[in-house]
């Protein structure tokens, strides 16, 4: 069977475009939302399938967290994520406070060859832990 060439078509150049611009980890779904104020035909089906072939191509990140939709990041440098179980939100975490290298690559030393890995916190934001105090406070 003959390979086919991806070629880069402007829906997939305008999911591409939005992901880039988006400093949010957005999921499909708001990328769907974004990309509609420029393309107002584009269909759910092309913004996931271009999503597909972006994070597949290794042009953007596809985060995947087991909790929720995945989210999908332009920025391409080994770092970690935080995942908010209250608002679904996902943020970088600084790499000041970032675990160092060595304590990620540990399995490592119990003979595993890796690859890459992917390393997502998850707990709750800043902003919701406020929220909820308030709330604890009302009751």
């Amino acid at each position: 069977m003959q390979k086919t060439a991806h070629r880069n078509t402007q829906q997939r150049q305008l999911v591409y475009d939005v992901v880039q611009k988006s400093c949010d980890h957005p999921t499909a779904e708001a990328v769907y939302i974004r990309c509609r104020e420029d393309a107002p035909n584009i269909s759910l089906g092309t913004v996931y399938r271009n999503l597909a072939h972006l994070s597949e191509s290794g042009a953007i990140k596809r985060l995947v967290s087991g909790a929720g939709p995945d989210h999908f990041d332009f920025n391409l440098e080994s770092h970690y994520h935080f995942l908010c179980t209250e608002c679904g939100e996902m943020t970088d975490i600084p790499k000041e406070v970032s675990p160092s290298e060595k304590e990620v690559m540990a399995p490592k030393d119990a003979g595993f060859d890796i690859k890459s890995y992917s390393l997502i916190y998850m707990g709750v934001c800043p902003e919701c832990k406020k929220i909820l105090k308030k709330e604890e406070k009302v009751l």
